[in-house]
């Protein structure tokens, strides 16, 4: 039993960092997308608010095994704190450790919007998707800044950056009066910079991103790791605590609804004919040509709800091993295409920094307590 629970906890210690060396294995043997797409379902939706449904599972378990682990619990507050600290805010309205990293490395946040030509900088934001939110949430600002400034100066500024802004942003083909004294681009970016900090303090990433700026220069640590593997480390060490509960619970039940699924296959035409036995030539067309896909629907339905209430409501320890791997998937594509290596080593060794103590602790005290 010994050896079993150190195997695990050693599983659980050494998975992000082997994940992260496998990660540039295989980008360096197969040509895998240099980036992808950050606004995408999965990452908004889940990676982004990961703590919140790693939070969530962990207390479904609990609530559905009736089993209230302490020590989980203490790992849980510690490691929401580090989260909080380092992801979202030291304290109430500062920056958060991997923003003030970025900062007192050289960061800032950016208003690059154009090159040296005048066009849309390549480098601004780094996909479609972002440079048209961003070029949005800009001109938004400024047409607000133009209403309200009484420098003519400044007003004049404004009225040429909104004119390119429009342009890039598809709106118009409008230029500029070849009456009014011509606007280099790099004089529209300090503009834009200038404007914004005027009225706004931006010393997040979070504040960054809602004016419209970008993050550049500096040492970002990556957050996708750091959260991947405090999520991973974390969900790892409850399954060790409820996995045992979880298999008794299983192995009592069976699999519900793989067994309900194989009741769908039963249904065909040719057996409706033969149960039913229709009289008419309507009720035939009916058994043949439409009762099967009617419970058809029916089932898929019932099979559905019947797997939600499977999944969430009797066996959560289901949803938390997918929970691990999609958190794992996410480690491997972050890896992949996100920061560079530098910023990987940092943004895992920051969630090490705490993770990884108190699962040292954790495998050394566990395997103190089974008996050989």
């Amino acid at each position: 039993m010994k050896r079993s629970v150190r195997t695990f906890g050693i599983i659980t210690l050494f998975l992000c960092p082997l994940t992260l060396l496998l990660g540039h294995i295989l980008g360096y043997l197969s040509s895998y997308p240099s980036s992808v797409d950050k606004d995408g379902w999965i990452n908004t939706v889940f990676v982004k608010k990961g703590w919140f449904w790693t939070s969530l599972v962990m207390w479904m378990c609990v609530y559905r095994y009736g089993k209230f682990n302490r020590q989980s619990f203490t790992r849980y507050l510690i490691l929401t704190a580090w989260w909080y600290v380092f992801t979202q805010a030291l304290w109430f309205h500062t920056a958060p450790i991997m923003d003030l990293i970025f900062l007192a490395t050289g960061g800032l946040c950016r208003f690059d919007v154009l090159d040296a030509d005048g066009n849309l900088n390549s480098s601004f934001q780094d996909s479609d998707s972002r440079k048209s939110r961003s070029l949005s949430k800009i001109y938004s600002f400024l047409v607000r800044f133009q209403l309200t400034t009484q420098d003519e100066l400044k007003g004049n500024l404004a009225s040429h950056t909104l004119a390119t802004l429009r342009r890039l942003m598809g709106i118009s083909n409008e230029k500029s009066d070849s009456t009014e004294p011509l606007v280099s681009p790099s004089e529209i970016n300090i503009f834009i910079h200038d404007s914004i900090k005027s009225v706004r303090e931006i010393s997040t990433s979070a504040a960054c991103r809602a004016t419209g700026g970008h993050w550049k220069g500096g040492h970002d640590p990556s957050g996708h790791i750091f959260l991947n593997t405090l999520m991973i480390m974390f969900l790892l060490g409850e399954l060790d605590f409820f996995a045992p509960l979880a298999w008794s619970k299983l192995s009592s039940k069976g699999l519900g609804p793989l067994s309900y699924f194989t009741t769908l296959l039963d249904n065909s035409p040719l057996r409706n004919l033969m149960q039913r036995r229709p009289e008419t030539v309507g009720e035939k067309i009916w058994v043949v040509g439409f009762l099967p896909a009617w419970e058809c629907i029916q089932g898929l339905i019932k099979f559905i709800i019947i797997c939600v209430r499977y999944l969430v409501w009797e066996n959560p320890v289901l949803l938390l091993i997918a929970l691990v791997i999609l958190w794992w998937y996410s480690l491997i594509v972050t890896t992949l295409v996100f920061h560079t290596v530098s910023e990987q080593l940092s943004g895992l060794a920051c969630a090490y920094l705490v993770a990884g103590g108190l699962y040292w602790y954790a495998i050394k005290n566990n395997a103190r307590n089974q008996p050989v």
